[in-house]
């Protein structure tokens, strides 16, 4: 007995020794080992997450924005969806790591600057466009203003260069676009043609003062034409100045002046478009006269005598001899013939006084009250103001051979030989202020002493 009783207690020691006292260590380091483990892993997942994060604006809001690798069983604690990435904000993000919850500060931010096209510029110089113009396709998801980098340039030369324009969006953030620029220094005024003097009968309800006008320029392609015609009186005979001014778009002008002629309806009636050429060539033959007999420094008077005297003494006088519906032929066959009726006289001294640059406008012989033919003289604008002029010869008896009227006053042409009597308010008021005591129309002379006025 007492030996078989040593034998049970010897084995249970044992087996307190040799299981459970390890089994127990064993579960304690397995216990340790397990808290290492988890030690372990979140140190592992703290380090892997990212304290603060910024993401562009607009931008999604991923797993892979907190984490350097996502850890396993990773989803987020806060509701995403509810953030408006469209703000620039900071928002707390709490986030489940299998188990274990870090928190992450979301920063939505804006560093993308904004992007454009250039629109190359073809313009004059001097103009400055707004620098919005200059770019197109602006795309950014904030508002963006547009500046020149470098300050508003200076566009007074021509040339093709480029010119930065910088686009700054609300966040401060700015990217520069070149623009090419093709600058056309445009100093050239406008090309007025065709512009002409022309007649027209007194009393006409209307002119097309542009009929037949052409305005050419360099660069602008429709330069604008103004015309000027507040001084034609339609309603009475005589000249009158017609400006027309060409301007193009930078502001470059010329203007040309014409003189309508106002005529009464016993006068011919001046050529149109379709007999043009016959008014040139009138003028240049009597340019070819005036070449021999006026001189650089002859004032306008002597230029009107020397006409008048030529005219005189070189065309006779023969009844019914132009044609009378236009005073260019007239003027034409006179100077070719030297001979004419007062019709062709008076055609050549237009001719003259229009080549000169002297206005002058045709009288026409009242008949209303009389058995008379027509009469045909001038009135000659000298010296500031309206005289009569008639080259025609006259030996009556009344007065000398070799007479004729230049410079006359209205008394002094009722006065002179044959009827000049005409209807007074179809005409410019005349002068009053007699000067022939100043002329001699016998040699074509102006006394040096003539009262010229300044």
């Amino acid at each position: 007995m007492t030996k078989a009783g040593k034998k049970s207690k010897f084995s249970v020691v044992r087996f307190l020794g040799c299981v459970v006292l390890p089994l127990i260590a064993g579960a304690l380091f397995g216990v340790a080992g397990a808290y290492f483990l988890r030690d372990s892993l979140i140190n592992s997942i703290e380090s892997e997450s990212l304290a603060s994060v910024d993401i562009e604006y607009g931008h999604p809001i991923t797993l892979d924005c907190f984490f350097t690798e996502i850890p396993p069983n990773t989803k987020f604690i806060t509701n995403i969806d509810l953030i408006d990435t469209g703000m620039l904000a900071s928002y707390d993000i709490a986030i489940d790591c299998g188990g274990h919850v870090v928190h992450s500060i979301l920063n939505v931010v804006d560093r993308t600057a904004p992007t454009a096209t250039a629109v190359p510029v073809d313009l004059y110089a001097g103009n400055v466009p707004e620098p919005s113009t200059l770019v197109k396709d602006i795309f950014d998801l904030t508002e963006v203003t547009c500046a020149y980098n470098d300050g508003e340039p200076k566009l007074d030369e021509g040339g093709d260069f480029e010119i930065g324009v910088r686009l700054t969006d609300a966040n401060g953030n700015f990217s520069v676009v070149n623009v090419p620029f093709h600058i056309k220094k445009d100093t050239e005024a406008p090309e007025i043609r065709g512009a002409h003097d022309f007649d027209i009968m007194v009393g006409s309800e209307s002119v097309t003062y542009s009929e037949g006008l052409e305005v050419v320029d360099n660069y602008c392609a429709k330069p604008i034409l103004t015309i000027d015609n507040s001084q034609v009186d339609l309603e009475h005979v005589g000249n009158y100045p017609v400006t027309f001014t060409a301007t193009d778009d930078v502001g470059n002008s010329t203007s040309v002046t014409i003189k309508v002629h106002v005529i009464s309806i016993d006068t011919a009636i001046m050529s149109d478009a379709e007999t043009q050429a016959y008014v040139e060539e009138a003028y240049r033959m009597a340019e070819e006269i005036l070449d021999e007999i006026i001189w650089y420094e002859d004032t306008d008077v002597e230029k009107a005598m020397k006409i008048f005297y030529w005219v005189h003494n070189h065309i006779s006088f023969m009844l019914s001899t132009p044609q009378y519906d236009n005073w260019a032929v007239a003027a034409i066959n006179t100077l070719t013939k030297r001979y004419s009726s007062c019709y062709g006289a008076w055609a050549v001294c237009k001719a003259m006084l229009d080549v000169c640059g002297i206005d002058n406008i045709c009288v026409v012989r009242d008949v209303s009250n009389s058995y008379e033919n027509f009469h045909y003289w001038c009135l000659v604008y000298l010296n500031g103001e309206w005289y009569h002029c008639d080259a025609q010869k006259y030996f009556n008896g009344v007065a000398p051979s070799g007479y004729f009227c230049f410079m006359m006053t209205d008394r002094e042409i009722y006065n002179a030989p044959t009827n000049h009597r005409f209807v007074e308010d179809e005409y410019p008021e005349r002068s009053t202020t007699s000067v022939q005591s100043y002329i001699n129309v016998y040699n074509g002379s102006v006394s040096s002493s003539f009262p010229y006025i300044d």
